[in-house]
């Protein structure tokens, strides 16, 4: 069947879906060279609007998922896109239509996400309603995507994207808001952090019932060691963490996820409830099952979605990343019924700040770092866990109550200084999250090169831009270009073929 483009806000614009497959082999660098000495591949996922759900609706979530890869090696650099092959996904080739239906596929509006619990039927009974969309990492030489609520993660080929599959340890995993209906169906974090040297993977799922978040570390080899925390304070939606050498930090704040959201007050399955407090759990990192610390903070409302990195000085945790005045979500106080909301960036916003706890005293203070609207943060993840220095974001402007993303921004977190480029000024476009890669193995930390995908969606054409970090003011060393507009993606890494 063919479908028009539904004209609502998370279609357009930059959101505007990349539906087709696309291999571009040799592409075609505009300015500069590719450093040779990378040899790797860039990974990003995101959800793209194949076709409607049974119901009609357009939740992001319910979105398939489709992965986008740039290798790079000696010098040449190779372009693919392929939708992720989930079970969702093969059902509805299969059948040629949207088979699920969602509980809050309903509304019509800005509370559908596809995260409500599907209407099972002779079809889709025993099928996971995940898209894998989220984001996509490298672990134990393969590329995984993950998406944190309704399906396992799934291994992708680094070179050809095609999907392998189900990762064999989905079955160890615990389960998300929705009940599994298969065996190895499973909900994962779509942040995990990892090990350089032990490739073990800190990973999560997290529900609305207790108990609310259970922890698990992945080692290469499949075995899995999980932690139900049972003690945590509520429902929070756990999307990110901090890893230090000692401590798995996981932040419990006031944007919840209940699915009862959905089917007794018909909103949106999250919602902001700032009265609650924002409570740190301070895991033991080399034994997730000894004593957890329980850290009850007296910030004021506010919301870190991406963590940065974190230091620990003595008995003081210092814990960084961009940190909103809000989630950037549209809630049920904030919107009516059938709006047609912007999306993120637009409704929020963040600029790189601190949360500093003293380990001893429990005593905590918030700060910001800096008054640049910024967000998507990165680092070298070889430094995962590790004392870090160097902090990597998408700068932007503020724009009545958001902000605009705009440029590139490598800050020293020892110093405060930091570097900025604009990429772009009015041009629509759209700057998207950035990767470091090494410059070689060894490297220090930092040390080696900002790749930067840009979609400039309104000519009909994508970019990667590839940063030198000795200077990145003095602008891209390389432009790359593709025939056609990215596709808007989440979240993507690095992975090192060297």
């Amino acid at each position: 069947m063919g479908y028009p483009i539904p004209n609502e806000a998370r279609l357009r614009g930059v959101f505007q879906p990349m539906r087709f497959e696309a291999t571009v082999e040799e592409c075609i660098v505009t300015h500069g060279e590719i450093p040779k000495e990378l040899s790797g591949g860039f990974y990003r996922t995101g959800p793209t609007w194949k076709r409607p759900t049974k119901q009609g609706s357009n939740g992001i979530l319910a979105m398939d998922g489709m992965v986008q890869g740039l290798v790079l090696d000696n010098g040449r650099a190779d372009f693919r896109n392929r939708w992720i092959r989930t079970p969702k996904y093969l059902l509805e080739e299969q059948h040629g239509r949207g088979m699920f239906e969602y509980t809050d596929g309903e509304f019509g509006d800005w509370r559908v996400w596809g995260y409500g619990d599907v209407k099972r039927d002779k079809y889709t009974a025993g099928v996971p309603q995940g898209t894998n969309a989220v984001n996509v990492f490298p672990f134990a030489g393969q590329i995984v995507a993950s998406g944190e609520q309704g399906g396992p993660p799934i291994a992708l080929d680094p070179i050809t994207l095609e999907t392998k599959g189900i990762v064999n340890w989905s079955s160890k995993l615990g389960s998300g808001i929705h009940d599994k209906v298969a065996f190895g169906d499973a909900a994962f974090t779509a942040h995990p952090k990892w090990d350089h040297e032990t490739g073990l993977l800190y990973g999560w799922s997290y529900r609305d019932t207790r108990p609310y978040v259970t922890l698990h570390c992945v080692s290469p080899d499949g075995s899995v060691d999980s932690r139900e925390l049972w003690d945590a304070p509520y429902n929070t939606v756990a999307h990110d963490i901090w890893l230090t050498e000692d401590y798995i930090v996981m932040p419990f704040q006031p944007m919840v996820i209940d699915s009862k959201r959905i089917t007794e007050r018909q909103t949106s399955v999250f919602g902001w409830e700032p009265e609650l407090p924002i409570v740190l759990a301070v895991i033991p990192r080399n034994d997730i099952h000894g004593t957890i610390r329980w850290i009850t903070t007296d910030f004021e409302p506010q919301y870190v979605m991406h963590t940065m990195s974190a230091n620990t000085f003595g008995s003081t945790l210092v814990l960084d990343g961009p940190i909103f005045n809000r989630p950037p979500f549209p809630f049920e106080q904030d919107f009516a019924v059938g709006d047609d909301v912007a999306l993120f960036f637009s409704i929020a916003q963040s600029a790189l700040g601190r949360w500093t706890i003293d380990l001893e005293t429990g005593a905590s203070k918030s700060e910001y770092l800096s008054d640049r609207p910024s967000e998507l943060p990165k680092v070298d993840e070889r430094f995962y866990g590790k004392p870090y220095r160097f902090g990597f974001q998408v700068g932007g402007v503020s724009k009545r109550t958001g902000m605009s993303m705009n440029s590139l921004v490598v800050t020293d977190m020892k110093t405060g200084s930091d570097q900025e480029y604009v990429i772009r000024t009015d041009q629509p476009a759209g700057v998207l999250e950035a990767t470091f890669a090494p410059r070689s193995t060894s490297s220090p930390e930092g040390d080696g090169y900002i790749i930067v995908p840009v979609s400039w969606w309104a000519e009909n054409r994508g970019e990667y831009l590839i940063f030198d970090t000795d200077d990145i003011t003095q602008g891209p060393i390389t432009r790359i270009e593709l025939p056609f507009r990215l596709g808007w993606t989440a979240h993507g890494h690095w992975a090192d073929f060297r």
